[in-house]
């Protein structure tokens, strides 16, 4: 595979500013990437493509550190003795000015490609192309302007997570040393919330702009041979929604949440520009979770073999597609692909055994807390028992070898999955890496997963928790938000008074996930207001594309009642709440000695037979019976009859408690409701997007919404207690660097 070159116009001069100091220094660029050029414009089609590739290509000088300042400050990894100085430093908050990955300068490089681009570019020129079978007269720059006004807001976003404060706005371009000084003097000097702000009013006015550019394919074939073009893009929506969340975090302001979940859903459920007709590619612009996950197998339960569980890991962090049903990335940094060239993702290498030369190991590895947060899921199972009906089991440790055990299969599967290794050497060393990370040749930015992670995450901090909760259990379609007995429908009346809330009703009717598109486990719903699960269905063709995000690890979260009790809304002064009855788990559907299933049967659900048999059903005595087949009939009977009963019984206990939150639901119960979904969408971010690059912005963003920075302190100290005093302040999460003023 080729490296991804930078494609300059000709009229485009490349020069080589000397390196300036203090704030100067941001501006020289270092290398003769950037491009600089007086008094031209860009006003041909082949302008358009050249450009932006130019800035796409200048991404890649960043793109290593973005994840590198996301995750070694975080919680989850930790930095091994054998890692260079600089990775160290950023791991314990020391980096100083002569740190490799401590260069503002090379974002704003971008920055002013960017600002260049947006100067010149002449959005009104149109022209003629034969597209998708017509011909149809389109905006040149159009797509390009958006794409790059997105790129610059999201570099600036960096920036903030990184320094802090004191962070120059530069949206000018710098075309000579006169101009850098001149630029430098006045240029505006913010924080991050001044930066969100500031970048929010500078995206709204384009918003309708938004649409992938056409750059001569249907987005299949990369700028690198590699990476679909379309992947490249920045959508212009999830930007927006980053800045509102951020924002609403900082300033710990509940209508900016709900701006983010509006800027999230317009991405996921987007329609193109023009009329609505597609005019570049032939995708579906609908985004949906698919039905992949690390699972157990079906084996596991109904045999009790825990062997092997099943794994779909490729498919999610796939770079080769873009736009199917189960394509996972959304937007990637393209890199190089091969070690020897200019932008080769270290990352591979880093969170990996060298693969070049088979000896260095990984000297980025999961840190304690990572494990801690997989090993305290509870995995449920749920699966068609021999009877017909749905059994629920949860995988304990006594059911799990010791090397499975060791491998950290109790609880979520995602970690173990992604943990791959290799023996090397006569003495056979062992190499570990991480997947997700020494897989893709790419740098993933954004992904689906990810997407609906930080929609949770505005939806509970605007006052939806259990529409929150709803993308991490069941999933989203409008069966799950629109049933009037549903959770997410019943946010929308007021907790005190009981009426509807016209702004609350009139903010959920704004999510539309029509059944035609998004359909999840939920089959429909009783008459009683209970809801009904699909459980199993074809493994590679289910009739749903839609499951909660907890499930692509932890089973069958919607069920489970180990990850979001039905006490979290009992009201905290009340007495007498209904008490979750016992569940159902049949024998093993191999078995054919009928003594063997009952002993089976009678131990998995014992509690349940214990009042099954207060309600007049009566354990089948097996020595009345002459026959084995007559026995085993007698066997599957009761076991029929226990599974009628714990339906009829849990869905009695579901209307009982329906009812009562209707009666005694109390304010305290809302905030009960709204504090635990909150930390399960921390523990989700820590299992779904570890490693990633996100972590460090996703506890910044809590710790701000609870206005304590000892939140964060308390998290990273898991991993590394001597950091707790410096964090516990805010000043102590930002890097330090000469060139920001104040520091």
């Amino acid at each position: 595979m080729r490296r991804i070159h930078i494609l300059i116009p000709a009229f485009m001069l490349a020069v080589v500013l000397p390196v300036f100091t203090a704030c100067d220094d941001m501006l020289d660029m270092g290398n003769s990437d950037v491009l600089y050029a007086d008094n031209n414009h860009l006003t041909e089609a082949n302008d358009s493509v050249n450009s932006y590739v130019g800035i796409l290509a200048q991404l890649q000088k960043i793109a290593v550190r973005t994840n590198l300042f996301g995750e070694l400050r975080a919680d989850l990894v930790s930095v091994e003795s054998t890692a260079d100085a600089d990775l160290k430093a950023i791991s314990t908050f020391t980096v100083d000015d002569d740190n490799a990955y401590n260069a503002p300068r090379d974002y704003y490089a971008v920055i002013n490609n960017c600002n260049y681009f947006l100067a010149n570019a002449d959005t009104a020129l149109r022209e003629n192309r034969y597209i998708g079978g017509m011909a149809q007269n389109v905006r040149v720059f159009q797509a390009e302007y958006c794409a790059v006004r997105a790129v610059r807001a999201w570099l600036y976003l960096q920036l903030g997570q990184i320094y802090g404060t004191n962070i120059p706005v530069v949206t000018t371009p710098i075309l000579s040393l006169d101009d850098a000084d001149a630029a430098m003097a006045s240029a505006t000097k913010m924080d991050l919330a001044g930066l969100c702000q500031y970048f929010i009013d500078d995206l709204l006015p384009y918003v309708s702009w938004f649409d992938y550019p056409y750059h001569g394919n249907k987005g299949y074939a990369g700028y690198n041979n590699h990476t679909p073009s379309r992947m490249t893009v920045f959508p212009v929506q999830l930007v927006l929604g980053d800045l509102y969340l951020w924002l609403s975090s900082i300033r710990q302001d509940k209508t900016l949440a709900r701006e983010a979940a509006k800027c999230y859903y317009d991405y996921i459920d987007w329609t193109p520009v023009e009329g609505g007709v597609d005019n570049n590619t032939s995708y579906k612009h609908k985004s949906i979770t698919g039905y992949m996950s690390d699972h157990w197998s079906d084996n596991s339960f109904t045999n009790g073999d825990y062997l092997a569980y099943v794994t779909r890991e490729y498919t999610w962090f796939s770079t080769t597609s873009f736009g199917g049903d189960y394509d996972e990335v959304v937007t990637v940094i393209a890199m190089d692909s091969a070690s020897s060239e200019g932008h080769f993702n270290q990352l591979r290498y880093l969170y990996s055994w060298n693969q070049d030369d088979n000896t260095t190991d990984a000297v980025i590895v999961p840190a304690q807390p990572a494990y801690d947060y997989s090993d305290s899921q509870v995995y449920l199972g749920a699966y068609l028992s021999s009877s017909g009906g749905v059994a629920y089991t949860t995988v304990s440790a006594g059911a799990l070898s010791e090397t499975l055990l060791s491998d950290h299969c109790l609880g979520d599967l995602r970690l173990p999955s992604n943990i791959i290794s290799t023996y090397r050497g006569d003495d056979r060393h062992e190499a570990k890496g991480i997947l997700k990370i020494s897989s893709p040749q790419d740098i993933i930015i954004y992904r689906r997963a990810d997407i609906y992670l930080r929609l949770a995450e505005a939806l509970c901090y605007a006052g939806f928790p259990k529409f929150a909760l709803s993308i991490l259990t069941t999933g989203l379609d409008n069966t799950v938000i629109r049933n009037p007995n549903g959770e997410v429908y019943k946010e929308m009346y007021d907790i005190n008074t009981g009426e509807v809330n016209t702004a609350d009703s009139t903010f959920i009717w704004y999510f539309n996930f029509p059944t035609q598109y998004y359909k999840t486990r939920v089959s429909g719903y009783s008459p009683n207001g209970t809801m009904s699960f699909v459980v199993s269905s074809s493994a590679d063709n289910p009739d749903y594309n839609q499951i909660g995000l907890h499930t692509r690890g932890s089973g069958f979260s919607v069920s489970n009642p180990y990850y979001y009790s039905p006490y979290t809304d009992v009201p905290a002064d009340s007495t007498g709440y209904p008490v979750m009855p016992p569940l159902f788990t049949s024998y093993d559907a191999s078995l054919t000695a009928a003594v063997t299933m009952l002993e089976q049967l009678t131990t998995r659900s014992a509690d349940l037979i214990e009042r099954a048999c207060s309600d007049s059903i009566v354990v089948p005595n097996l020595d009345e019976y002459d026959t084995q087949r007559d026995k085993r009939d007698a066997v599957a009977s009761f076991a029929a009859q226990l599974q009628a009963y714990a339906d009829s019984i849990y869905n009695d206990w579901e209307v009982a408690t329906n009812e009562w939150n209707t009666i005694y639901a109390r304010p305290q119960v809302y905030e009960r409701q709204m504090a635990v979904v909150d930390s399960l969408i921390d523990v989700e971010q820590a299992l779904e997007t570890a490693f990633e690059g996100r972590r460090f912005g996703d506890l910044m963003r809590a710790a701000y919404r609870r206005g304590d920075p000892t939140y964060l302190a308390d998290k990273v100290a898991k991993r590394d207690p001597s950091l707790q005093g410096r964090l516990s302040s805010y000043n102590g999460w930002f890097i330090s660097w000469k060139g920001m003023i104040g520091q």
